[in-house]
């Protein structure tokens, strides 16, 4: 296959994924009282994106021989185009239903996927390879956070689930021209037995420390735009002033992930932009509207610097006949945090009436992060 040609379908998955994840953010304004949600039921249907993923991920780990990747992934794609339509067929019941339809389909794309690039791109051509693969997820983002909360004022809260699961469709296409399925003939590679203590516990630090990574970027674009609306903004420009967050992502993150190729650069670059990003999210509480759309875009540009580290640490902790295994252990906590995160956010929006406290949350995740990436590096230069 042809690595530019999978590099976009790489990054178009990773932007349907966005706009699927962010489709009840996009129409939450209209999704709400439609349904007699309060802001933790709200939350509670954002994080079932990555319910199935606490059940799935292991298992699909130890199975991910079996099943192939390509397969995998493509399965997972129509799963969630499933999901979209369900989600938007107008009851409370099939909005959830959808919801958990959409989430066993993230866990088969993400960490199939995952696996793909990681088995695929070695040493320093993996952070120019996963820059690629982190960017598409917040232009995807960005781009519902832009367009769809307009489309929804316009066409109904629907739009948006209607609008993800055609971007799904595009993905899936893209995809299955972009890579071949792998040769039957081909002989499957060792199964390099059971992950080590070590391993296994760096894979349990390295997923804890991207949940609390994503788990950051998973509330704010859910609470900010709600916040700048609380402040007098209106929907459409609430969601624009957050979409600058994910905008910046498109040279942030490729910027990062040359600076990653240079070993002396990495930590830096984590040390100055994490605690910095998020000393941002906290200004974003105390500031006036005026200043929202520019303390976003800032933030954005130093959470997007390192985010290619923070993606590559797996291929860190374990070697490619025991990857699937380990990015089982690794999706566990990923999905753990990510189910768990929105609910808590919403629970604190209703507990103090208002969407500060999930920003500061998202800023002390950021915090949770460093010092469990802190603990990854030690781990491995032991």
């Amino acid at each position: 296959m042809s690595v530019v040609a999978f590099l976009v379908a790489v990054f178009l998955v990773r932007a349907a994924l966005g706009a699927f994840f962010q489709a009840p953010g996009a129409s939450g304004p209209l999704l709400v009282p439609a349904f007699g949600m309060d802001w933790t039921q709200f939350g509670t249907l954002v994080g079932l994106f990555w319910l199935p993923g606490l059940v799935l991920a292991f298992p699909l780990g130890l199975a991910a021989r079996r099943l192939g990747d390509r397969t995998g992934v493509l399965l997972g794609l129509g799963l969630l185009v499933a999901g979209g339509l369900v989600s938007a067929a107008g009851t409370l019941l099939l909005l959830h239903a959808g919801r958990l339809l959409m989430g066993t389909g993230t866990v088969l794309v993400i960490l199939l996927l995952t696996k793909m690039m990681q088995d695929r791109f070695q040493g320093a051509d993996l952070f120019p390879a996963m820059s690629v693969y982190v960017v598409g997820w917040p232009i995807g983002i960005a781009a519902a956070q832009a367009m769809l909360p307009g489309l929804a004022l316009s066409a109904g809260w629907q739009a948006p689930f209607l609008v993800a699961s055609a971007a799904g469709v595009a993905a899936l296409l893209a995809l299955a021209a972009a890579s071949r399925p792998a040769a039957r003939a081909s002989a499957p590679m060792p199964a390099g037995g059971r992950l080590s203590r070590r391993e296994f516990g760096l894979m349990c630090l390295a997923g804890a420390c991207w949940a609390a990574i994503n788990g950051t970027y998973m509330v704010l674009v859910t609470f900010a735009p709600l916040l700048l609306v609380e402040r007098g903004l209106g929907v459409a420009e609430a969601g624009h002033a957050a979409s600058l967050m994910s905008w910046v992502n498109l040279l942030a993150v490729p910027l990062g992930a040359v600076l990653a190729r240079r070993a002396r650069m990495v930590w830096p670059m984590v040390a100055v932009c994490i605690p910095l990003a998020a000393a941002l999210a906290v200004a974003l509480t105390l500031a006036g509207t005026a200043w929202s759309a520019a303390i976003l875009a800032a933030h954005g540009v130093l959470y997007a610097l390192p985010i290619t580290v923070f993606a590559a640490l797996p291929a860190m902790a374990v070697p490619p006949e025991r990857r699937a295994q380990g990015l089982g252990v690794y999706f566990v906590w990923f999905y753990a945090g990510c189910t768990g995160f929105p609910p808590l956010a919403g629970r604190l929006a209703d507990a103090t009436g208002g969407a500060a406290a999930p920003v500061l949350l998202a800023a002390g995740l950021l915090v949770v992060a460093l010092a469990l990436f802190l603990a990854f590096r030690r781990v491995v230069r032991r």
